[in-house]
């Protein structure tokens, strides 16, 4: 039956649908809806690329402890937590990308000389560890994060 916009009566199926979906929802509260094979499928994939790229980020973290130096921060602040922390960044989220091994390359290219030219003012090492630090521990978040 298909009711008119000026109709004010109720069919009877319409109230057994409004029924039926309210015992729908009840059951999909209590016992919830089951995914389906595909679905189940998808699922196990998306588990399994989270579960290697957790492995692959704690990898590349622990290297990083190991491995190159990042100048101006090691001579602002020596090789301490923060500094291992840029260097995890560095290696989990810059070195992933065009544009972050780019920036990387260009860092490693001026760096030394910056470093070089800093060291005969104490005055801009001290003022540059306040920020660095604050960078440090924006990267520390991010890499936490990404290693989860």
């Amino acid at each position: 039956m298909v009711r008119k916009p000026d109709d004010k009566f109720v069919s009877a199926s319409e109230i057994a649908r409004l029924a039926y979906c309210e015992r729908q929802v009840a059951f999909d509260a209590a016992f919830g809806r089951r995914p389906t094979l595909h679905q189940r499928r998808a699922q196990e994939r998306g588990r399994g690329a989270h579960e290697e790229f957790y492995r692959e980020s704690r990898r590349i973290a622990k290297a990083s402890e190991r491995k190159g130096r990042c100048f101006v921060a090691t001579l602002a602040l020596g090789d301490c937590p923060e500094t291992r922390a840029l260097r995890a960044f560095r290696d989990l989220h810059l070195r992933r990308s065009v544009a972050g091994r780019w920036l990387i390359a260009v860092y490693y290219r001026f760096s030394p000389h910056l470093c070089r030219w800093m060291e005969t003012r104490p005055t801009l090492v001290r003022a540059s560890r306040p920020p660095l630090r604050a960078l440090a521990r924006v990267a520390a978040a991010l890499v936490d994060r990404t290693a989860r």
